[in-house]
């Protein structure tokens, strides 16, 4: 038997959010990591204005931000204002892969990943 299954298009994001370390002393240095994924077929692109927004508490000094490993610089790919952080350049998550098993049929999914990382001084 066989079924034509019409796929939802455009991206499917999600994203998380984890903290290294949990605990610091006064003038010791913490890292929030994001990780955003598109389980979508499509790539989330500038047109789809993907920024992250976030409040930092405690308020983070001396920032140094990277996304997939590159620099970011601030106020031209994001902002901080000692305590909102948002993203200006749209991010672009790529579209997830697809693989078929011949032999059962099962589809594995494998998510497109963007990976932003701020760090800064408490």
């Amino acid at each position: 038997a066989t079924e034509t299954v019409a796929p939802v298009t455009g991206p499917v994001l999600t994203i998380s959010k984890a903290l290294s370390p949990t605990e610091v002393a006064a003038n010791g240095q913490v890292t929030y990591t994001f990780v955003i994924q598109n389980s979508g077929n499509t790539v989330a692109s500038a047109a789809d204005s993907l920024v992250v927004t976030d409040v930092f508490s405690p308020i983070l000094r001396d920032l140094t931000v990277t996304l997939d490993g590159t620099a970011l610089t601030a106020g031209t790919d994001y902002t901080y204002d000692g305590a909102t952080f948002r993203t200006l350049t749209p991010l672009l998550i790529p579209a997830a892969t697809y693989t078929r098993n011949a032999t059962t049929g099962e589809v594995t999914i494998t998510p497109g990943t963007a990976t932003l990382v701020v760090t800064g001084t408490v």
